[in-house]
């Protein structure tokens, strides 16, 4: 089954103008309000929020609810986090602290399945 559209990516990649907001209050229902709003994408941010990975997840189902893009700012690009997110839905990652292209590579191979990367199968929870 090929992935769902990432209507936030093919955006960017069209040149269209986007206009977004950054939530960082943890919080599903401030998400859903967000989420009907009309924004063009919608961050949620782990780095600097109080959010961890279960309200990551409540945001994240009341935002595809609304069809809004959500991108997903973890706190740090480690391997372990990069594939719970992918597990919980996440289409779009923000990483911080990305400062040469052999950690841009790092990352990639987190989010891809072998022989390409080294991301493990979930198939009871893996939704992106």
């Amino acid at each position: 089954m090929p992935a769902a559209e990432n209507r936030f990516k093919t955006a960017i990649h069209a040149g269209k103008p986007q206009i977004g907001l950054w939530l960082d209050m943890g919080e599903a229902i401030t998400a859903e309000i967000a989420g009907t709003a009309g924004f063009d994408w919608l961050v949620i941010d782990g780095e600097h929020g109080p959010n961890d990975l279960r309200s990551i997840m409540a945001q994240l189902r009341v935002i595809e609810a609304s069809g809004t893009p959500a991108v997903v700012r973890l706190p740090m690009g480690e391997d372990w986090a990069i594939k719970q997110a992918l597990d919980i839905g996440v289409q779009s990652l923000l990483i911080p602290f990305v400062e040469s292209a052999g950690d841009a590579a790092r990352l990639v191979r987190a989010t891809r399945y072998a022989p390409h990367g080294h991301r493990g199968v979930g198939a009871a929870l893996a939704r992106a």
